[in-house]
């Protein structure tokens, strides 16, 4: 539980920090808040960090008012007279939700205002994977351009489609070198090491440019056995993705004209390349760590429908180029 003086560390602006008094016995929006966020101590500090900083929008807002007099209409009028985008308007509900659905739990009111509020359709960005050409003119530039380790990362990252929080986190212990496997069991976002996003462990095979990397990365981390990849300006584990992102990723795709993406489109780029290669994709599908391929089939239809038409043609060419040669030639006697 938030201590007074912890909660008003985390809400500097809100009310209570000013001395407002509490006019009754009913919770108030920051009591409510408070319980919730002590509640949610389980949650990564990512997460905390987030839904602490949308509170803050309602309590300068809610604070002192007792949580029955929050009605449906204040909330939705609130919402949706900020010109939020689609996806920020969502993310800022969720922990007035959750507020809301505790003091609902809790008998103190009858209904939860906020969940009837729904969430504003959100356009999602389709996968903007690299090409194999692409691929190798970065990883060429890097190596050329910066420390081989940044190298090392980025073409592992991509030939094994493992997300960038799982990618540095990997130690080395994890790496079954006589199978050819790396365990995929954890990740790290704003410094902190937790579980992977589906909360399930992994072995991702690695393929021959996968082991290469790795095989370039073993003069630089090896003999400390602690983390695969380190920065090589600071000599420790990465905290983040968004320094790899800043200090190499975006100039390299400026550097070689090659049109801007999230680090995230290594893992797509290595779905994509393994779907036009012919890769089942229930195989693909388990690379990744999805449950099933419906995921798979869906997001990346537009490859797998290239990878079979390539297939199709394919035999088409080869049936007919066997017969191309009894075709007639023009002014030819067919006779």
């Amino acid at each position: 539980m938030y201590t007074q003086e912890q909660f008003v560390a985390h809400f500097p602006t809100s009310r209570v920090a000013k001395g407002a008094p509490i006019p009754s016995q009913i919770p108030t929006f920051q009591d409510m808040s408070k319980r919730w966020l002590a509640a949610s101590s389980h949650l990564s500090s990512g997460t905390l960090k987030k839904y602490t900083q949308a509170l803050e929008f309602w309590l300068e807002r809610l604070c002192a008012e007792q949580i029955d007099n929050i009605t449906y209409s204040t909330i939705a009028a609130l919402a949706n007279a900020q010109g939020w985008k689609a996806k920020n308007r969502n993310n800022m509900l969720i922990p007035l939700r959750g507020v809301m659905e505790m003091a609902y739990l809790d008998g103190i009111i009858e209904n939860n205002p906020a969940g009837r509020i729904k969430n504003a359709k959100v356009q999602k960005e389709p996968p903007d994977p690299l090409e194999a050409e692409e691929v190798d003119s970065i990883v060429k530039y890097l190596r050329w351009k910066y420390d081989d380790q940044v190298a090392n990362l980025i073409e592992f990252s991509i030939f094994t489609g493992m997300r960038p929080s799982e990618v540095i986190s990997l130690q080395w212990k994890d790496i079954d070198h006589r199978r050819g496997l790396a365990r995929v069991e954890r990740a790290r976002t704003f410094g902190e090491e937790h579980e992977t996003k589906t909360f399930k462990v992994r072995d991702v095979e690695l393929n021959a440019r996968a082991k290469a990397a790795l095989s370039h990365q073993k003069a630089h981390t090896f003999k400390k056995g602690g983390y695969v990849f380190e920065n090589p300006v600071t000599g420790e584990p990465y905290t983040e993705e968004r320094p790899i992102r800043r200090a190499y990723w975006n100039p390299t795709l400026n550097a070689l004209g090659i049109r801007q993406r999230t680090f995230y489109q290594t893992r797509h780029t290595y779905a994509t390349l393994n779907l036009m290669a012919g890769a089942n994709p229930m195989w693909v599908a388990r690379q990744l760590g999805h449950v099933n391929m419906n995921m798979v089939l869906t997001v990346y239809s537009k490859w797998i429908d290239g990878a079979d038409k390539s297939k199709e043609r394919g035999k088409i060419d080869a049936t007919f180029c066997g017969t191309a040669t009894n075709t007639p030639q023009k002014n030819e006697n067919i006779t």
